[in-house]
């Protein structure tokens, strides 16, 4: 719940995989890439972080289904009991 009312506008508004991709790119620009330019990552490591990564980028697109599911709910009442 937000208390303020300007963040309730549509532009706050970030469906699941906007969210994940923002964190991801600020998680990326902020910790992976200085690791790897200063050689602090094994190849293991590296692996392992795609992986995370990928794994991420697949809860948000079911997050986002049901998103769009419950959007298609509120619309009617046919999915109600």
């Amino acid at each position: 719940m937000n208390i303020n009312p300007e963040y309730n506008e549509s532009e706050f508004q970030l469906d699941a995989e906007t969210a994940m991709a923002s964190c991801m790119e600020g998680i990326l620009t902020t910790l992976i890439e200085p690791a790897m330019e200063k050689g602090e990552l094994s190849e293991t490591d590296e692996l392992l972080l795609g992986v995370i990564g990928s794994t991420l980028k697949v809860i948000a697109e079911k997050a986002k289904a049901y998103e769009e599911l419950q959007g298609i709910a509120s619309q009617g009442d046919h999915f109600r009991n």
